[in-house]
């Protein structure tokens, strides 16, 4: 498997998972986005484009800010933008224009944005690409902003991923197999890992054209009621869906139990405290 045979795999699994991906995780994630929304500053009658907008979150955020003007929301994931379309459509919003688009070959003129943003969604391979893109695409003094997860993983994730490896299934399907493949390129491939190390991201950005970079780091404190929704967080990704409804009963319980003492040493009055860790860019041509 390479990389692009990979972001059709995960670009599958995020739209085959889109409605429990936006019930779940979307709301933990508002104020990821809010504080990218603060970093971008879009203003009426801006044309701002959303790289990677999964289900919307981050268009219907920055959508009322430009009015009169528009934003247009791209992504790989089909049922992703359908979830965004009903997001946008539910909330009233009328100016995100939704298509289905790889961020690496994105078919828009040149100079045609005031701003770009992306809120995670910037692709694990081929992100030079996303880069020179968004180069080309965005106005002179407009700018390029967008985050990603810190190369360390916060606390309950670490303690799912590990424990869900232990219990995993030895006798995987055929499509688990194909996912297994494609997560075990994006943790190990250096381009991949690239992505999380900020000045590894500056120095690509300045390859592609961008003259000014700022970068942010921000931590974020999240709160989990118990082990039980920290599961249905992270089990809200396909890979990790997959992987959950393969495992037979007696590994499941095994993994619930272990996880839950896991857990248990970052458990608070109020439950389960984590926190993650992110890295903002904002670049400038």
């Amino acid at each position: 498997m390479n990389g692009n045979e990979a972001t059709l795999v995960w670009a599958d699994e995020y739209s085959r998972m889109a409605q429990a991906y936006d019930r779940v995780v979307t709301p933990k994630f508002e104020p990821l986005a809010r504080a990218l929304v603060e970093l971008l500053d879009p203003k009426p009658g801006e044309m701002i484009l959303d790289i990677s907008t999964g289900t919307g979150l981050l268009a219907c955020l920055v959508a009322p800010l430009v009015k009169p003007q528009a934003v247009v929301a791209i992504d790989l994931a089909d049922e992703a933008i359908s979830v965004a379309s009903y997001r946008a459509g539910n909330a009233g919003i009328r100016n995100i224009r939704f298509e289905m688009m790889d961020a690496r070959n994105i078919v828009y003129r040149t100079r045609l944005f005031d701003g770009i943003a992306s809120h995670l969604g910037i692709p694990n391979f081929g992100y030079d690409r996303t880069f020179h893109e968004a180069h080309r695409l965005v106005k002179p003094g407009g700018r390029f902003v967008f985050n990603e997860w810190d190369e360390a993983a916060s606390p309950a994730e670490a303690a799912f991923r590990e424990t869900l490896a232990k219990h995993a299934t030895p006798t995987p399907s055929k499509d688990l197999m194909t996912v297994r493949e494609a997560v075990r390129l994006a943790r190990t491939d250096p381009e991949a890992l690239a992505l999380r190390n900020p000045p590894s991201v500056v120095a690509k950005l300045r390859e592609k054209g961008f003259d000014r970079v700022d970068v942010t780091t921000k931590e974020f404190r999240v709160r989990f009621a118990d082990a039980s929704e920290v599961v249905a967080f992270y089990g809200a990704w396909g890979w990790n869906e997959r992987e959950l409804r393969e495992m037979p009963p007696y590994p499941r319980r095994a993994f619930d139990r272990e996880l839950a003492d896991r857990l248990a040493g970052i458990a608070g009055a109020n439950g389960i405290e984590n926190t993650w860790r992110l890295h903002y860019f904002v670049a400038r041509p």
